[in-house]
């Protein structure tokens, strides 16, 4: 899998335990096992954000060099 692929597959995984979150109440976790699902789902979107955080912070940081670099060029050129 390319890396956007991944990137995309993150953004699935976060945007479907957000909405299992939201559908989430109070009274339920009484029921057997429902507080092991909420902190697998809540495991999984926290999972999946640090994917996202991470790999936006790397396209970041190749932005800002590619930036530097450039700029470099147009001093040199320009």
């Amino acid at each position: 899998m390319d890396d956007i692929d991944e990137l995309l597959e993150s953004f699935r995984t976060l945007s479907a335990s957000l909405e299992k979150l939201r559908q989430l109440e109070g009274p339920e976790f009484v029921l057997p096992g429902k507080v092991d699902d909420y902190h697998s789902v809540l495991e999984d979107a926290y999972a999946a954000y640090d994917k996202i955080e991470t790999r936006v912070d790397e396209l970041g940081q190749e932005l800002e060099a590619e930036h530097a670099r450039l700029d470099q060029e147009v001093k040199k050129y320009g």
